[in-house]
């Protein structure tokens, strides 16, 4: 079974997102993280990829950890950047021989300082890269059906091929303007041509408002745009973690939000209380319809398990 086949269960799904570990006591730390969620809720981890494959080795070396450790899926994430056309080829060969059966597929960001290029035969789009992903599969699985409709129809009668996951951007405001949230049209424009190229669903990036996530959900089913959108969600527990996150996206900071944590009476206060607006999120999102929950775990279980607790808990 592939990620994308969750998306047809009753209840919404649960996944985690970790990262390849630097050190020793790293490699430790996401081991111990990732054992103790796939022992709960886990339904998927997914596993990042450093900017220009920096981290190729490492992230190869912990999805193939999860996958040999975990019964829990595990998609691998893949960049566009620092690859030729025949290097991305066989990488994801490699990765299918490895037992990876779904990735994430993402333009990906230059090395700090540098500039975006495709270079040479490299690819230049996401889309580019769902596309050759979608050309593997094909050579080693057969060839899967062209459109999204009829793909997700074949994957209730097939278990090999893949699963592809791509990313896609809340909306946001314009300051000065009305305050409803909008989503950039070039993100809409690219989001669908990932579809129409063979993406299965999409993760969002992070954000901070309910209605982020709702402007997306309508804009994109606008645009033609069927994906299965799930939220990407980070604990709202450290403000240095958030400002950093939202320079690193281009984001603007939830200043509310921390304000309200920079104001607690302590450093217990204030984890309480991220834990607790997260959770006002996460109940938000999945009354929109959120068909599932992506959680940016940053290699440490306890705040997300804490808001797992927090979501389910009764009322």
């Amino acid at each position: 079974m592939t990620t994308s086949e969750l998306y047809r269960a009753p209840r919404p799904t649960i996944s985690f997102e970790l990262y390849p570990p630097r050190t020793p006591r790293g490699e430790e730390q996401v081991h111990e993280t990732a054992a103790r969620l796939a022992a709960g809720e886990a339904d998927y981890f997914s596993v990042t990829y450093g900017a220009s494959g920096t981290t190729s080795e490492r992230s190869q070396a912990l999805v193939e950890h999860l996958l040999a450790e975990t019964r829990v899926p595990v998609i691998a994430h893949l960049t566009c950047v620092g690859r030729s056309r025949s290097q991305l080829r066989d990488v994801v060969s490699g990765l299918l021989d490895a037992g990876v059966r779904d990735f994430l597929a993402l333009r990906g960001d230059p090395p700090e300082g540098g500039e975006w290029s495709p270079g040479g035969d490299g690819l230049a789009r996401a889309c580019d890269l769902v596309a050759l992903i979608r050309e593997v599969e094909a050579e080693r699985f057969g060839l899967p059906p062209a459109s999204p409709v009829e793909r997700l129809v074949a994957r209730r009668t097939r278990r090999d091929g893949v699963s592809i996951a791509v990313a896609a951007y809340p909306g946001y405001t314009v300051p000065g303007l009305s305050g409803e949230f909008q989503v950039r049209d070039d993100e809409l424009t690219a989001l669908r041509a990932k579809q129409d190229a063979g993406a299965d669903f999409a993760i969002t990036q992070v954000f901070f408002d309910v209605e982020a996530y709702v402007a997306l959900q309508r804009a994109a089913r606008a645009a033609g745009i069927v994906l299965p959108l799930v939220p990407g969600v980070l604990p709202l527990t450290d403000p240095d973690r958030i400002r950093r996150l939202c320079a690193l996206n281009r984001i603007p900071e939830p200043a509310e939000l921390l304000a309200e944590l920079e104001a607690a009476g302590g450093p217990e206060e204030a984890y309480a209380l991220g834990v607790r607006r997260t959770a006002d999120l996460v109940r938000g999102v999945l009354a929109a319809g959120a068909p599932g929950l992506h959680l940016y775990t940053f290699n440490q279980h306890a705040a997300v398990t804490r808001l797992l607790d927090e979501v389910l808990a009764p009322a």
